[in-house]
């Protein structure tokens, strides 16, 4: 492309690197937002929250240019150092991409806010952060760019980002409506200032050649867990079959390993809630991982089952998992059978683990978070009851339904990641597009379920649209689940057995759910079934893509 200033080629370039990390923010902020609008009472609150977490960071894939971890905030260090021989001041080359940054997260800010604030009758705040979020930009692009020390990143960002945050808690603390005093302006303008002074002089070092960059060791991640602790438990292979074999390999692998965290996460639990005691400060820490837990639980123990490899920004399958000699459905099979009980495992020892470390709140006696005047003991107790009840309550039967729609359900979620991460091996421009079209259409449902309640519009053709919409996306995943189910019988990657087994699995998950929630006649349970039954279908074709092709 032939742009006619190196001003617009940066944009351009910057443009490209983010465009799909800009839609994933903007669709992820909306949805969040349209939810906690929807649900929760103080929903204002927290979907600005939302929104300010989602646009307040620095682009991701700009940042990842340079390596490392995102645990880690990737290597510091400017990341278009390949164009320093570009015959431009560091003056223009810096100030590109720091306002392309601050200025495009802002933007997408301010549309989210508008926006949900006009859908919703909820106004949020708009200009009145906009300042405020450049000058977090401004910092944090000061920090990530300016050095190459991994110390000066993690020890700078303090005194940028703790003095913007307690000012912003302080503002949001009374209401939503607020504005910055002239002082507090200056001073936000100031960080802008100082922050790109000093990321123009680091910049400028750097292309000077005085500071050294070290180029990060580039390791091959399988997804899976460290070999320390894949090589915690060990025990012989069996030989007396090729079945076992696998069992074997895959409790090696990724069964045990994902077992010990989630004993040691339940360990944890008990240790926190005990310490939090005669130490008052620990508790905050025994509620934000009891609260943590779950999802920590279900997305990451249960993730890549397949064993995806990652390494320079590839993804591959390995060369040992690709020439196995097993039919794809088997492997399938044993895969995501393996995985689905030691995540189960690890549930219900956490669950445990809570429940009975939650018997310890009475002993805590009061406890106001943050010097509030409210006590959280109370609530956290009518949680526990509530949550006690609704398990006395069920019924023999009942109790079996339960339990079998959530190991079901935990299968259709393994397998769920699973196919994701072998569809972004085989597709990975398409996947990016097609994974995010349940939020769009959760969120186009929501909103048109939220016209109806409030009334707005034509209600009963809004009606007849939401009923319309919810039997489209039943026929596609119906018209779906029969394409993939012809084309693996067609390549053989699905066996009529593996069919038979995922079809009974998702008539028992549309059974035990009746069953089990019958009751509450809010809960339909055959569209889950369909959609547990489509991911148990994809699976094997998804991994047979990326082996034989």
């Amino acid at each position: 492309m032939t742009l006619a200033s190196p001003v617009a080629a940066m944009l351009w370039e910057n443009w490209r690197l983010t465009r799909v990390e800009a839609a994933q923010r903007m669709g992820l902020a909306l949805l969040a937002g349209a939810v906690a609008l929807l649900v929760a009472k103080n929903g204002a609150v927290i979907a600005f929250w939302l929104l300010m977490v989602a646009h307040s960071f620095i682009w991701m894939s700009i940042a990842r240019l340079n390596g490392g971890k995102f645990a880690d905030g990737y290597k510091p260090g400017f990341p278009f150092f390949l164009n320093y021989t570009r015959p431009v001041p560091t003056v223009l080359l810096v100030g590109v991409a720091m306002a392309y940054d601050a200025l495009t997260c802002v933007a997408m800010y301010l549309a989210s806010a508008a926006l949900l604030g006009f859908v919703f009758d909820r106004p949020l705040p708009v200009f009145s952060v906009a300042l405020l979020l450049l000058a977090s930009h401004f910092a944090y692009a000061c920090v990530q760019w300016s050095t190459r020390s991994r110390l000066v990143q993690w020890v700078g960002s303090i005194p940028f980002f703790l003095p913007l945050f307690f000012l912003l808690q302080d503002k949001v603390s009374s209401s939503l409506e607020f504005r910055f005093s002239p002082l507090e302006n200056a001073f936000l303008v100031l960080i802008c200032v100082v922050s790109f002074v000093l990321t123009v002089a680091g910049v400028a070092r750097q292309r000077r050649g005085d500071i050294v960059s070290v180029v990060p060791q580039q390791k091959e991640g399988s997804g899976s867990y460290p070999d320390w602790l894949i090589n915690l438990l060990r025990f012989p292979c069996p030989t007396s079959s090729a079945t076992r074999a696998q069992i074997w390999f895959e409790l090696r692998s990724s069964g045990l390993p994902a077992l010990t965290i989630g004993f040691g996460v339940a360990l944890l639990l008990f240790l926190l809630f005990a310490i939090g005691i005669p130490v008052p400060p620990v508790r905050y820490a025994a509620v934000s991982v009891t609260f943590l837990s779950l999802p920590v639980i279900l997305f990451g123990l249960g993730f890549n089952a397949f064993g995806i490899r990652r390494k320079h920004g590839r993804r591959y399958l390995s060369a040992f998992e690709s020439t196995q000699p097993y039919a794809t459905a088997q492997i399938v099979g044993l895969k995501l059978l393996v995985r689905t009980i030691c995540v189960l495992i690890a549930l219900v020892a956490v669950v445990a683990s809570v429940w009975g470390s939650s018997s310890m709140l009475g002993a805590w006696g009061e406890w106001r978070p943050n010097g509030g005047n409210v006590d959280a003991v109370p609530g956290l107790l009518e949680l526990r009851r509530q949550f006690g009840h609704a398990v006395s309550g069920l019924t023999g039967f009942a109790s079996a339904g339960v339990v079998l729609v959530v190991a079901i359900g935990m299968a259709g979620l393994v397998a769920f990641q699973a196919t994701r991460e072998a569809l972004q091996t085989r597709y990975p421009r398409l996947i990016v597009v097609v994974q995010w079209l349940p939020a769009v259409w959760g969120l186009a449902l929501g909103l048109l379920t939220l016209a109806i309640r409030k009334e707005f519009g034509p209600v009963p053709l809004v009606g007849q649209i939401v009923t319309a919409t919810v039997w489209i996306t039943g026929a596609a995943m119906v018209l779906g689940t029969i394409y993939f189910l012809r084309s693996g019988l067609a390549r053989r990657t699905i066996t009529s057995g593996y069919a038979a087994g995922a079809l009974g699995l998702s008539a028992l998950f549309a059974a035990s759910g009746a069953l089990g929630f019958g009751g509450a006649g809010e809960i339909e349970p055959y569209w889950l079934a369909l959609l547990i039954l489509m991911i148990l279908i994809l699976a094997p074709w998804s991994l047979g893509r990326v082996r034989h092709t």
